[in-house]
């Protein structure tokens, strides 16, 4: 027969007591957190202008920003938070407006599509598009991924060919989050043959990408193989060199040298690795 002690009905009367208190501390942050859902989705245009102005006043502070982005992405002023966008890339204010866009979900890439159906000049179009991919990489798990993500890449290929190497690097950079084996060759295509090296780096990187997306890496292997073997062994530009090697030892699973020293473009260690990668991919 078991007794109860006063300390043991003291301890059991503070284990109950403990597990109320943390039941109403959960449903108090829940109700927190939905609170917060509710006033976000009923901000107005007028009500973001304000908060925007104030984060401007404040030298954009960055818990004000943060606080910003969080209230655009979840708000239903898709065109705003649009518009916030492409003006933060315009005037390169580095805000990172972009991050939550895709927190609109289908309603969101249908606005970004319809936006593309317009007559924007090239540059606006290509910001647009590139939006576009950012956020359905966040959307893989939506009925909708697949179908949207072939019908994206068809208006990023589309503008591979632009003179401007910046806005060229955003496709480049764009087809690596979205694009599927059709692309593959493309992005092979640029990495050895794009006459600015920024683009020729982006493409071996944008490659590496498709592996943790839409290619599956076996694929992706055998087919650029010998792309990267032409472009580690001829590219003279040192940071591009850096950038395909690292790009090819993590989709060959090597390891040929350290991301500190391709940024810092390190000559001895990027001609170091690039023998050793030469070596492996000559096999």
């Amino acid at each position: 027969m078991i007794e109860y002690t006063e300390a043991v009905v003291r301890c059991t009367l503070g284990q109950e007591e403990m597990e109320v208190m943390a039941a109403k501390s959960f449903d108090k942050i829940k109700k927190d957190i939905n609170d917060e859902r509710t006033r976000r989705s009923n901000l107005t245009r007028a009500d973001l202008k304000k908060a925007y102005l104030e984060l401007k006043n404040n030298n954009f502070d960055s818990s004000m920003r943060i606080k910003f982005a969080a209230d655009l992405a979840e708000s239903n002023e898709i065109s705003y938070h649009y518009e916030f966008i492409i003006k933060d890339w315009e005037q390169n204010l580095n805000l990172y407006l972009e991050n939550g866009f895709y927190k609109h979900d289908r309603e969101g890439i249908e606005f970004l599509f319809g936006k593309l159906d317009e007559n924007l000049d090239e540059k606006v179009i290509v910001y647009t598009a590139y939006l576009l991919a950012k956020a359905l990489s966040q959307l893989k798990h939506r009925e909708f991924y697949l179908a949207f993500c072939n019908k994206a890449c068809d208006i990023l290929v589309s503008f591979l060919d632009t003179n401007d190497d910046n806005l060229r690097c955003k496709v480049i950079i764009a087809i690596g989050w979205i694009g599927a084996s059709n692309e593959i060759e493309l992005l092979a295509h640029q990495l050895l043959c794009d006459e600015e090296a920024i683009c020729r780096a982006w493409s071996a990187s944008s490659l590496m990408q498709m592996m943790f997306n839409r290619v599956k890496i076996e694929e992706l292997q055998e087919r650029t193989k010998l792309s990267f073997l032409e472009g580690i062994s001829s590219e003279m530009d040192l940071y591009a060199s850096g950038i395909m090697i690292e790009a090819a030892q993590t989709i060959f699973g090597k390891r040929w040298i350290s991301s500190s020293a391709v940024e810092s473009e390190e000559s001895a260690a990027i001609e170091k690795a690039r023998k050793s990668a030469v070596r492996f991919l000559r096999k």
